[in-house]
């Protein structure tokens, strides 16, 4: 069999061939890394890698079953090398190579391919491709001209002038126009039609195609059928003419002469036309064209698929990071809010200190001394004066920024749930464009998250939180307060001894001795003065030691309410969001490695055309 025409290739034609063959395998790896939906389009570029091995140009015919894409085929060769009939016939890919002495049995390749050879496929190098047709009730024939299309430089689309048009020829019609392939309508069997009827049907396809399709490719109308007939009749025309050569009258040889040059079929407009293309540039030039369009076509897709795939973890990135600069204020809002609880409580202690003084002058002072006191009722002039009033301030203020902190960490969980649904919604919509078993782990940790905010909500609305905080701190009141009365009761009892005690000494002393009243109460008066003194400094003091050692537990409390508050955001933020964060990182350098790859093939597909294009 004859090697293919382009396998001797030399010179910068074959140094381009060898670049793109590179070009595409390097392209179909990076593909690879994105994916099963891309697959498909892998395959296509490495089989425009094989075909660039042969390096024959594909003028490839399709179009639906009985559109007369074999009679057309025919007519082309001006031979009837393939077989016609009003069923479908072909079942496979017939490539007809060029060749200088025809092929009457195929070659059946190892892909399946029938190969044929023949000397008129229109130029040395270029291949005639005849596919099964669409729109046939054998789907796999339909798959098979699917799936060859790729692989074409150049779609001559067959269309019936009886059906033309039709919704599978839209169809395919469009997945050759993605592909960046160019394409000639022929509108076939026009014999079948009246002449004003074939306008009508050109203008007709003419709009459709332009309207549906923005296409505007050239129209040929012709008769395939009528363009065979003018074939044969030239053979056997050029035949009689030979024979006449040697003998017969001028009527015979104005016949046959008339027979070869007469074709209304359209057919050789169709040839002049392809013949016009082969001579434009050579085939294989045209060939290294035709499929860097196909590739620079695949790699845009891509390239914008990657980038929306980018700017949708983008997207997700942003949403994460508002979490945790929410997760932020809030731990920075606790801080606002226990400085002013702390300054609420301190106010209330401050009263409290300035009641209990006041109170330790009034009943430890000299007016009172020589008054019967009570111990009980000193001790309930104590609670009522100084620390009920104050323990009630201390835990409203206590009970306000326990409400206050409670409502704030349910609004703030629920914002998180809020948002983190959002982002498992926004997740879930991405999946179609995205690869699922890369989102996979996201969207689960996503959901790990969300139940974790909602257990932190729920164990808010139990009260069980604002259970634990009031408990410690009506726990601190409680201490606080059996440490001031036994403080203050201890300094009320002691003045009542005294004031007791100088009252049974003036008393006793005025008895035995009358003269010596005036020293004894003298005496007595600089005793209690003394006493009274110490005694209303020992009591200051302890009741201040007493204030300050409650108001640092408070603090305290506050401190550890608040630490352990930020302790749950902090946690949440570390152990939750951060391993969310992370994956979504990971993508995103993903997506960011693959569009700098794209880019960069765009950039090649550009130098590559223009050498080519300036040979």
């Amino acid at each position: 069999m004859t090697l293919p025409f382009f396998m001797s290739l030399e010179g910068p034609i074959a140094q381009y061939r060898e670049r793109e063959i590179d070009l595409l395998g390097d392209i179909a790896m990076t593909l690879a890394e994105l994916g099963d939906h891309a697959a498909e389009d892998r395959r296509r570029l490495l089989d425009v890698a094989q075909d660039m091995r042969d390096m024959f140009f594909m003028v490839v015919v399709i179009g639906e079953f009985n559109a007369g894409k074999s009679t057309f085929i025919n007519a082309l060769l001006g031979d009837e090398l393939l077989a016609m009939g009003i069923t479908p016939t072909t079942e496979a890919i017939h490539l007809i190579r060029y060749g200088e002495t025809p092929t009457r049995v195929p070659n059946i390749r190892e892909d399946g391919i029938y190969e044929w050879m023949h000397p008129n496929t229109g130029a040395p190098g270029v291949s005639l491709v005849d596919t099964p047709g669409t729109g046939s009730v054998f789907q796999r024939h339909e798959t098979t001209a699917k799936a060859f299309l790729h692989r074409s430089d150049l779609v001559i689309f067959v269309i019936s002038a009886k059906r033309a048009f039709s919704q599978t020829e839209r169809l395919y019609l469009d997945l050759a126009r993605g592909y960046g392939k160019k394409i000639i309508l022929v509108v076939n069997q026009v014999d079948l039609l009246e002449a004003n009827e074939q306008q009508d049907v050109r203008r007709f396809v003419e709009r459709q195609v332009e309207e549906l399709l923005d296409l505007k490719p050239l129209i040929f109308m012709v008769s395939a059928r009528e363009g065979l007939k003018a074939a044969r009749a030239r053979v056997s025309g050029a035949a009689t003419m030979i024979n006449v050569s040697s003998g017969g009258d001028g009527a015979q040889n104005a016949a046959a002469a008339a027979v070869i040059t007469g074709d209304s079929s359209g057919m050789d407009a169709v040839r002049a036309h392809l013949n016009g293309v082969y001579n434009q540039a050579p085939p294989a030039r045209q060939k290294l064209l035709a499929q860097l369009d196909l590739a620079e076509r695949v790699v845009k897709q891509y390239l914008d698929h990657v980038k929306g795939n980018y700017d949708l973890v983008g997207a997700d990135r942003q949403k994460a990071e508002d979490v945790q600069r929410e997760l932020e204020q809030q731990s920075g809002a606790l801080s606002g809010q226990l400085a002013a609880a702390r300054a609420q409580i301190d106010s209330v202690f401050e009263g409290m200190r300035l009641r209990g003084l006041s109170f330790i002058n009034h009943n430890l002072s000299m007016r009172r001394f020589g008054r019967p006191l009570s111990r009980e009722v000193l001790q309930a002039q104590f609670q009522e004066e100084v620390v009920g009033r104050a323990l009630r301030d201390i835990e409203t203020a206590s009970n306000n920024y326990i409400n206050a902190l409670i409502d704030q960490s349910r609004q703030y969980w629920r914002g998180v749930i809020e948002r983190l649904n959002q982002l498992k919604q926004l997740m879930d919509q991405e999946l179609a464009g995205l690869d699922s078993g890369i989102y996979a782990e996201q969207r689960e940790a996503l959901q790990d998250a969300i139940r974790i905010a909602e257990a932190e909500l729920k164990s808010y609305s139990s009260g069980k939180v604002i259970g634990d905080m009031r408990a410690g701190f009506q726990n601190n009141l409680n201490r606080f307060s059996i440490a001031s009365l036994v403080t203050l009761g201890g300094a009320a009892f002691l003045i009542a001894e005294l004031a007791t005690a100088s009252a049974l000494l003036s008393g006793t002393v005025g008895l035995l001795v009358p003269p010596l009243i005036l020293a004894t109460t003298a005496v007595s008066g600089l005793v209690a003065v003394r006493y009274l003194r110490r005694a209303s400094e020992d009591a200051k003091r302890e009741l201040n030691t007493r204030i300050d050692q409650i108001e640092k537990i408070y603090h305290e409390a506050l401190d550890e309410l608040t630490q352990k508050e930020r302790r749950r955001l902090t946690e949440y933020g570390s152990q939750v969001l951060m391993p969310i964060f992370s994956q979504l990182e990971v993508l995103s350098e993903r997506y960011g490695t693959q569009q700098s790859k794209l880019r960069s093939f765009q950039d090649q597909i550009i130098s590559l055309r223009a050498s080519i294009s300036a040979m």
